[in-house]
């Protein structure tokens, strides 16, 4: 009989006895590969000992400090290290524990910036539809995720967060109307009302490996410059090299103001997430109350802060983001070879070690095969994270496939063999073979 509150109640769950590179293993002794790195998170992999043992050195020197009072060696160390990723601007590291918090802090930071300017008057935030940025209250009224949103709704404040549309990418056009429909919402709410916009570069679990098409996201930066609204870049999932790229907004030419960081940042070790602020959202505060009036318990934990330090190291050492790059061109061709083969997949999307799967959906029944094709994965050893929700607001079927950045190229074939054969059985099943 067990006392723990799972996410599923109802649900019986195996028990999770050792990890290495790639694999979970079981009490029971079953193998898993670890075909999405938990929730993308675990980007150097499971059992790297140098994590642990930054952590226990740090943990036997202090293991927490309030930040009330102290800063420490770990916290500043991070801090350098990011913004020497983030060169040539100049951008600060706020720490907290995870990726719900970093969206939090970022839209408090986003309205105290713009009363530090004395503009009262920018209360709303602004999101896509068919986004995720985080599970707590703040966080979830700005995704816009409807399968998560749906039950809480009554909670949320809808004057203060507002939505536009998903962006129809079509090869032969453009990204101007989808950006003239941005331009008339946020006529619609006043621009002057608006503080941030706070969006992902690619699509995570409610638009699995979604990449607007070229030049959409840079428009969005340059009507956010055009209206005085601070541009949110949401990176818990893409960061830290997942993409193929320390951080995936450089790949269109990006400048945020502000980057939310999680999941890869301490690779699951510790619970960790951070926001990035650009200099001049730093010296708007720094100069003038002088104090950001927010704070968390456990941010800035230097036991957290080592292990990213650690993690950061590694990736270094052995290439990983080079490797994320390489790696997921390969599963992203083996998945394209597989889409022409099965009529259960429709699209295949994403970058680097962070590729989405389009699946057919049962009429009436959305949401219904990606969850089938995960739970049928899963019972024979390969662990991949269904999504929900699509363009038209409905609960879709996808998937994300995102293993470790230390995947080798044998494990990705290993990792596309076991797929192919969940695609095939559940294809069977449904009568779509």
């Amino acid at each position: 009989m067990t006392h723990v509150f799972y996410r599923s109640p109802s649900r019986s769950y195996p028990m999770v006895s050792h990890a290495s590179g790639v694999y979970l293993w079981d009490t029971e002794g079953k193998r898993y590969l670890d075909g999405s790195s938990g929730a993308l998170v675990v980007n150097v992999g499971h059992g790297r000992t140098e994590v642990v043992q930054a952590m226990a050195q740090q943990a036997q020197r202090v293991a927490f400090a309030h930040t009330m009072r102290f800063t420490s060696q770990a916290q500043e160390r991070l801090g350098a290290l990011l913004a020497e990723r983030l060169e040539p601007e100049r951008y600060y590291t706020y720490l907290v524990s995870g990726g719900s918090e970093a969206t939090e802090t970022a839209i408090k930071l986003a309205r105290q910036y713009h009363l530090e300017r004395g503009d009262e008057r920018r209360t709303k935030i602004m999101s896509r539809w068919a986004s995720y940025h985080g599970n707590t209250l703040g966080a979830l009224a700005a995704s816009g995720h409807l399968a998560r949103r749906r039950p809480y709704s009554p909670l949320f404040a809808h004057q203060t967060f507002v939505h536009f549309d998903v962006p129809v990418a079509q090869a032969h056009a453009g990204p101007c109307s989808c950006l003239d429909s941005v331009q008339a919402r946020i006529q619609q709410e006043d621009p002057r009302s608006i503080a941030a916009l706070i969006i992902e570069v690619v699509g995570g679990s409610a638009l699995s490996g979604f990449v607007p098409h070229a030049g959409y996201l840079k428009g969005l930066e340059d009507i956010c410059r055009q209206h005085g609204i601070l541009l949110i870049v949401d990176e818990v999932m893409t960061g830290m090299g997942r993409t193929g790229s320390w951080w995936a907004h450089t790949t269109e030419g990006l400048r945020p103001d502000l980057m939310t960081l999680a999941k890869g940042l301490s690779s699951g070790y510790s619970p960790l997430g951070a926001v990035v602020a650009h200099e001049t959202v730093w010296r708007t505060v720094a100069e003038g109350t002088g104090s950001f009036a927010h704070g968390f318990t456990y941010g800035g934990n230097p036991v957290s802060a080592a292990a990213a330090n650690a993690v950061i190291e590694i990736m270094e050492q052995e290439h990983l983001v080079a490797n994320a790059k390489a790696q997921g061109e390969r599963l992203h061709q083996g998945l394209l070879a597989l889409a022409a083969q099965s009529p259960l997949i429709s699209q295949v999307r994403g970058r680097g070690l962070m590729q989405g799967v389009v699946l057919q959906s049962l009429p009436g029944e959305p949401g219904t095969v990606a969850t089938r094709l995960g739970q049928d994965a899963f019972s024979h050893g390969l662990i991949v994270y269904p999504g929900s929700g699509s363009p038209d607001r409905l609960d879709g079927d996808h998937l994300l496939i995102g293993p470790p950045l230390s995947i080798r190229p044998h494990e990705v074939d290993e990792l596309l063999e076991g797929f192919a054969a969940s695609v095939q059985r559940v294809a069977q099943t449904l009568g779509m073979s």
